[in-house]
């Protein structure tokens, strides 16, 4: 009996010693998915005007607060110019989605805008209503089967109203030019 259950513990610790073999579906690296996505790019700022200057000299010893209420001159609208797709509406969408920023699609003619300036006494102060324009390109990018990415192009160019309005100034003891 004794040599019977050697025989079995032998038998199971050999079995024991196999080694599995695993059973690979495909060789090397596992693949990632063809997704396709959008990258948003912020090139560079600027400002444009959509006002004539308003100014004045402070004739008071005292600092005083100059309010100006000025008629805009120009209409500007966001700009798209398209590479691969897309839209006005669609690049303004990716922006605000991604960036979290807001456009304003176009400004109105005619429109009153309102600033104020503190002003010390005897100062000139001026200011220039204008907007903001950010531009952005919208790239198309795809993951690689081996996790990289891969450049498809330029879905578009927006040129963004991101701020409306933006008030320029300037204090000076003479009559000066607002900026930016």
């Amino acid at each position: 009996m004794r040599k019977a259950a050697l025989a079995s513990a032998l038998a199971l610790g050999v079995g024991m010693l196999a080694i599995p073999q695993a059973q690979a579906a495909t060789p090397g690296e596992q693949g990632c998915p063809p997704d396709v996505w959008n990258k948003v790019v912020r090139i560079k700022s600027g400002y444009e005007p959509i006002g004539n200057t308003a100014g004045k000299r402070n004739g008071s010893s005292a600092t005083s607060r100059l309010t100006y209420a000025m008629s805009t001159t120009t209409s500007k609208e966001t700009t798209w110019s398209s590479g691969l797709t897309g839209s006005t509406s669609w690049g303004i969408a990716k922006v605000e989605a991604t960036l979290s920023r807001d456009i304003t699609e176009k400004t109105e003619k005619g429109r009153t805008v309102t600033n104020w300036m503190e002003v010390p006494g005897g100062k000139y102060g001026y200011t220039t209503p204008k907007i903001e324009r950010t531009t952005y390109v919208i790239e198309r990018w795809q993951d690689t089967a081996t996790c990289g990415a891969r450049f498809l192009g330029n879905e578009g160019t927006l040129g963004g109203i991101t701020v409306y309005p933006f008030f320029s100034e300037c204090i000076a003891s003479s009559p000066c030019t607002p900026k930016p």
